[in-house]
């Protein structure tokens, strides 16, 4: 028997029929089935509903459903390894639970989000610059010449062949 506890995730999709009001209590719900088994739950979100990347097929009141849209949520907590197939094992038998996924994870934390350089640029309005009538008539002179660049080139064939 390991004494070593480790940490866990489980993200789940809760079938799209439960009403808004009662997903802070199948939240709640699967806590509480985590605890049950000795599980310390570090922290959750309150699942929010999201289109499926494709459908997903369950049986329910022995009559095939296609889902298209689920609440999806997670949990993190922390718990002795032992408990981990049993915790799946119940999160099997949940009736309102579309799939799930339970896997050891690691701590980590959420960076925050930056905003896009297109945004960016155009909340801040760009300095204004004045050119000048001899800026304007500067001619910019090339650093190398054609002539420069020539003799280069062959100095680099010759040496490689």
């Amino acid at each position: 028997m390991s004494e070593e506890i480790k940490l866990y995730e489980v993200g789940y999709l809760l079938l799209p029929m439960i009403a808004d009001e009662a997903l802070a209590t199948e939240v709640a719900a699967l806590r509480e089935l985590v605890e049950k088994h000795g599980g310390a739950v570090e922290t959750a979100d309150l699942p929010k509903s999201r289109p499926l990347a494709y459908t997903i097929d369950k049986k329910i009141a022995n009559k095939r459903t296609e889902f298209k849209h689920a609440y999806f949520g997670w949990i993190i907590f922390r718990a002795l390894p032992e408990a981990a197939p049993v915790i799946k094992a119940e999160l099997d038998k949940q009736d309102n639970i579309l799939r799930f996924l339970l896997t050891e994870t690691v701590k980590y934390e959420v960076t925050p989000r930056r905003i896009p350089q297109a945004v960016a640029e155009e909340a801040v309005p760009a300095p204004v610059v004045e050119v000048t009538k001899q800026a304007k008539q500067e001619v910019v002179k090339p650093v190398f010449t054609s002539e420069d660049i020539d003799k280069e080139v062959e100095g680099l064939i010759a040496t490689t062949v």
